[in-house]
């Protein structure tokens, strides 16, 4: 179960799931399909969002790096998993 804190930035930053393409390597040469399912909403925003990746069956951090490529950093497990890794 997460903490209230961290369920509470869920709740709020959940999104209906869109697919989008991620790079695996933070230069930005490799891309994949993810579905991310939170996003920034201005408010208590982390520096990362959590993408699903479908093919592994994982839940992952992405983050948009400096030179605006959006990196996902690599599998955590479940989302409650992922939500307690950032």
């Amino acid at each position: 179960m997460l903490e209230p804190h961290l369920r509470s930035w869920a709740r709020n930053h959940l999104i209906q799931p869109r697919r989008v393409r991620l790079s695996i390597d933070p230069e930005g040469n490799s891309l994949k399909p993810f579905w991310l399912v939170t996003d920034h909403v201005g408010i208590d925003d982390s520096a990362y969002r959590i993408a699903y990746d479908e093919s592994e069956r994982v839940f992952g951090l992405e983050l948009t790096l400096d030179t605006g490529v959006e990196w996902y950093c690599g599998p955590h497990g479940t989302f409650f998993e992922t939500v307690e890794g950032m």
